[in-house]
């Protein structure tokens, strides 16, 4: 399939699949913030932000693939290509899909792993890589489906620093020796005449 291409879908309208664009970006923010809800997904609701979305579209943008119907992005695909020294291998890493609830399975999701797959391969990886939470079956079931196996359980662990005595501390002393930021408003402005 081209990466331009369209192709239309028993839901009505065509779907086209492109590469993401810089206008993009909060749309694709947006999106991802209404799919890993922190109730659901706590783990991909820290990890999703909008500094891992510009960094991910500054450093691969070419693996960064929206779908959109009727001019409205309903879905993405985010990947990034891993080449590690001494070493002949490329991976491509699949960091995060998405897919509007509205079109869940609507075979988009499908669509959108495709081409990032031909993207991978187009550049030069032999591997692809997926991780995602143990719990999270539905894109455990769609992994499997596309053909990952070898599963590795990780554990992830995570600890709230803010009752830490070390913390509790230092943020005390932040409170009493606040420092007086300069922004670029105040540069210009006189200082105050304290003559009187």
């Amino acid at each position: 399939m081209k990466p331009n291409a369209t192709t239309p879908k028993q839901n009505g309208g065509n779907i086209l699949i492109r590469e993401m664009e810089l206008e993009d970006l909060p749309i694709v923010y947006s999106l991802g913030e209404e799919l890993f809800t922190a109730s659901e997904w706590p783990n991909l609701y820290r990890t999703w932000d909008q500094y891992e979305l510009v960094n991910l579209f500054a450093g691969d943008g070419e693996f960064c693939l929206v779908a959109e119907k009727d001019d409205q992005i309903v879905g993405f695909a985010l990947g990034s290509l891993i080449e590690k020294r001494h070493n002949s291998w490329r991976y491509g890493y699949l960091e995060w899909l998405g897919v509007s609830p509205a079109l869940n399975r609507s075979g988009l999701g499908s669509r959108l792993f495709n081409r990032l797959t031909e993207l991978f391969i187009e550049s030069g990886c032999r591997m692809m890589l997926v991780d995602t939470e143990e719990e999270n079956h539905p894109a455990l079931n769609f992994f499997r489906k596309h053909g990952f196996k070898n599963e590795i359980g990780q554990i992830y662990l995570s600890r709230n620093l803010s009752n830490h005595p070390q913390y509790l501390k230092k943020k005390g002393r932040k409170t009493t020796h606040r420092k007086t930021k300069v922004s670029p408003r105040n540069i210009d402005e006189k200082p105050p005449d304290h003559t009187n």
